[in-house]
This record gives C-alpha cells, sequence and structure tokens, in this order.
C-alpha cells in the first residue's frame, strides 16, 4: 500500500460519503477498528462484519437519490448503520427511526424468523452539526426506557457523534478511541490525518490514499463532491430566490395598505371639509401621522 501523500489537491475528507463508504468497505481492519470505538466492544470480540450493502461502481452518485449509508451485520448478533451526515436534516429522529425499523421488518420476514431470535438494530450517525441544540453531547447512545432509566427493549438503539462538540468528549470518550476518530473525520489535510496516532485510523488514511489512486474510484469521490455542491448551491438559490419573493410581497402589501389608509384618511377630511389638512397631509408625513392618530387610523 502506497504511503500517505502529502498533495493536499488530491485530499477529500472522510466527510464526503462516498469516501467514507469505499474506505471502510474495502478495509477490514479500519472497518473493525472504528465498530469497536463506536460500540465499545473490544476487536477480538466483534468477529466479521459484513457489509449488506456495498457499492456497485456501476451506481449513479448523485447528491439526492443515492444512499451512501454502511449497512452491516455482526456475527455476535447486532445489525449496524452507520451514516455519515454534514448537512442538517430537519426531520433526522424520524428518518433513523424508519431506517431502523426497516431492518427489524427485514429480519421478520424471513421464514425462519422468531421473535426470541430478533437481533438489536443499531443506527450510528456521524455527524457534522448538533442534533439537539439544547442536549449537546459529543457522543450518546439512546435506547428505549422508561421515564426512571429502565430499559424496555435492547433492541433498538441509536448513537450520535457530533463532530462540532469534540471539546465536549469525556475521559472515556478519548480512552475509547472516539477523539481520534472524530479527529480524523474532520481533519482538513493529509497533514492532520498522518498525526493522528491510531492503528485504525491509519489504516483508513492507507484506504483514502488507495481511492485517491484509483482513477474510478477517485472520479466517483469528485463526482458525488460535485454533485453536492451543485445540490446545495440550487437550495440556497432557490431559499434566496424565496426571500426575494418574500420580501417583494411583502412591499407590496405594505404600500397597498398605505395607500389604503391614506385613501380612508382623505376621505375623512373632505367629509370634514378640512382642505388645509388635506393639501398638508399630501405633502408632509410627520403631519400626516398626526392626523392618523387624531383620527384613529394609525
Amino acid at each position: 500500500m502506497p504511503e500517505v501523500s502529502n498533495n493536499n489537491w488530491d485530499y477529500e475528507p472522510l466527510t464526503n460519503d462516498a469516501m467514507f463508504h469505499l474506505v471502510f468497505l474495502n478495509n477490514e481492519k479500519a472497518r473493525k477498528a472504528l465498530v469497536s470505538a463506536l460500540l465499545n466492544i473490544p476487536q477480538n470480540e466483534i468477529g466479521n462484519i459484513d457489509v449488506l450493502n456495498p457499492m456497485q461502481f456501476s451506481d449513479s452518485i448523485d447528491a439526492m437519490q443515492t444512499v451512501l449509508d454502511l449497512r452491516m451485520h455482526l456475527t455476535n448478533g447486532n445489525y449496524v448503520n452507520i451514516e455519515m451526515q454534514v448537512r442538517r436534516f430537519p426531520e433526522w429522529t424520524n428518518r433513523s427511526v424508519v431506517y431502523s425499523c426497516r431492518q427489524i421488518t427485514e429480519q421478520s420476514n424471513q421464514d425462519s424468523f422468531k421473535y426470541e431470535n430478533l437481533e438489536p438494530v443499531i443506527h450510528i450517525a456521524i455527524m457534522n452539526y448538533t442534533l439537539f441544540k439544547e442536549h449537546k453531547r459529543f457522543f450518546a447512545r439512546y435506547e428505549v426506557m422508561d421515564e426512571e432509566g429502565y430499559r424496555y427493549t435492547d433492541k433498538l438503539q441509536f448513537v450520535v457523534m457530533d463532530l462540532k462538540a469534540i471539546s465536549k468528549a469525556s475521559k472515556e470518550d478519548e480512552k475509547r478511541g472516539l477523539v481520534e476518530w472524530a479527529n480524523a473525520f474532520s481533519a482538513k489535510d493529509w497533514t492532520q490525518l498522518q498525526s493522528i496516532n491510531n492503528p485504525g485510523v491509519k489504516e483508513a488514511a492507507k484506504q483514502m490514499q488507495a481511492v485517491m489512486s484509483n482513477q474510478q474510484q477517485r472520479q466517483m469521490i469528485w463526482t458525488r463532491k460535485l454533485a453536492q455542491m451543485d445540490h446545495d448551491s440550487l437550495i440556497a438559490s432557490a431559499m434566496a430566490e424565496g426571500e426575494a419573493r418574500g420580501e417583494a410581497r411583502g412591499e407590496a402589501r405594505g404600500e397597498a395598505r398605505g395607500e389604503a389608509r391614506l385613501g380612508k384618511l382623505m376621505s375623512l377630511l373632505v367629509s370634514q371639509g378640512r382642505i388645509q389638512d388635506i393639501s398638508k397631509a399630501a405633502t408632509d408625513p410627520d403631519y400626516r401621522e398626526r392626523l392618523y392618530k387624531e383620527t384613529g387610523l394609525e
């Protein structure tokens, strides 16, 4: 395996979900090390990890339709879904529940399925934003339990790593290597990545170099990046256009309301024969405001 390059022009971070998928799909050591850290399971107890959704090179890579998560089945009896999410998704919690329940349904649809054989489904989100602003944590694990903390079931679990909250990591997070992995995901160039002294991260870095050295895979990474940039640009343009339309409508409505109020004032002054006030109100905004207050039209 070639050494990691120092040429940052060919660097694409692990927050690119296509890069994330290709790295952990093709490097078993990196995959096992990451799962070990995220689930707090010793690597020698994990066994084999089967990837259930390997990327096909014939797949179309775009910004919206292609789901590039990593779905895995561990021989210790866990289904694990890991997603790299760098853009805020308004209904993320509901989405993660739907995805997890789909995996439970797939188990139950097997001919030999029995309730006692249901295996846990663990959904892991590595996020470049804070999911719960009122509950900001670097690493959190959520389970189904009552208000006193008594667990209802362990078959549905959700794990969130917040790359924006590394400073809130605990000593235990550091001990498990979670901070090193978070720094690897956040690394901006090869130099930052190489400075992380973690065996699993180093395996991931080697695989990233292999990806960028492969013309077909490198093109997939760049195509995904460009598709996401195009998508973000379209969303930003649509939002700007919507704001402009809203402002234009607001101004138009404001002008219409102003003209209607002025019309009422003039009609009232005419009915009262206040010709001088009509003339002054037409040219003096301050005087006009005084008349609005006087007549109850403010």
